[in-house]
């Protein structure tokens, strides 16, 4: 891609890698382009351009104004590439962890036939939560997205390894996230995702019992 720059123009890279893929990427450009390490902090829809980004590196609070004057909407984490990466990887340590935990609870209390139960007792637990509501978001998330969130969470992996953690439970989100992504592939499944919990729950753990 560098013999094909010209100009220096701004390179935002929102690719969801670890810190020090950014840095290296950094590197790679050069002087060719105005690098900048950008994380999207939440889905793309409905908010389009509007979505929160995060901007780091020597130039991003140059192109800050650039992106405002397009209605967007970004917030400078820090001078140097890799800051924004390391927020973007390392809180999805939590969410999509908490998504892939989702899944093996439900998926185990519709098999014991506690949905309601677990659900109620987990409401003692995060009274903030809307549990009726977390479970089919948290499940659709994954169907529809499963395989792309499990190679962002290698690249979490990877931030942890760089950061020297150990990254038990996101190598164990990987395996959930890419299994539930080619579970939501299934006809059978993706009929299912707007149907409710119950039927949520029923298709996934039809599609993962021919599974195994």
């Amino acid at each position: 891609m560098k013999p094909y720059l010209a100009g220096e123009p701004y390179f935002l890279d929102i690719n969801s890698v670890s810190p020090g893929r950014k840095q290296e990427t950094g590197k790679t450009l050069g002087d060719a382009a105005r690098y900048v390490d950008v994380a999207v902090l939440a889905p793309i829809h409905p908010a389009r351009h509007k979505t929160p980004l995060l901007l780091a590196g020597p130039y991003a609070e140059a192109v800050a104004p650039e992106l405002a004057a397009l209605g967007m909407r970004a917030t400078i984490a820090g001078a140097d590439v890799g800051a924004a990466a390391a927020i973007k990887m390392v809180r999805s340590v939590m969410i999509k962890g908490i998504e892939a935990l989702t899944l093996e609870c439900f998926l185990a209390a519709a098999r014991a036939g506690v949905v309601d139960e677990v659900a109620a007792s987990l409401k003692n637990n995060y009274p903030g939560l809307d549990w009726a509501k977390v479970v089919p978001y948290n499940l659709e998330r994954m169907a529809n997205h499963g395989e792309r969130r499990a190679a962002e969470m290698e690249e979490v992996a990877a931030t942890l390894r760089e950061l020297g953690v150990e990254p038990l439970m996101t190598t164990a989100t990987v395996k959930r996230q890419r299994e539930m992504g080619a579970i939501g592939a299934l006809q059978s499944v993706r009929n299912m995702l707007s149907a409710g919990r119950a039927a949520m729950l029923s298709a996934i753990s039809a599609a993962a019992r021919d599974r195994h």
